[in-house]
């Protein structure tokens, strides 16, 4: 099924030898070619709505930060005091 792609320095292999695993692998390349695959090919689409004609980009809203409660001696939490 599989030629043997030889690199320059290796031996060709011995009559009645078939290829080892890696000179397998190095021709199945060639191989995938021919067999092609059993899925099919993939669906086209469209792309998508995005921004509407004439509407302005707008800034992300902004959310109040989140602050953890700080644990006291007693290790009952009380809430952290705001600065005036």
């Amino acid at each position: 099924l599989v030629a043997d792609l030889r690199r320059p320095w290796e031996k060709p292999p011995r009559p009645g030898r078939g290829l080892s695993p890696h000179r397998v692998r190095r021709g199945y390349r060639h191989l995938r070619e021919r067999l092609g695959t059993p899925s099919r090919l993939p669906k086209t689409s469209t792309p998508g709505p995005g921004r509407p004609r004439g509407g302005k980009n707008t800034p992300a809203q902004r959310h109040p930060v989140a602050t953890k409660a700080i644990k006291t001696d007693t290790g009952k939490a009380k809430g952290r005091k705001k600065k005036a």
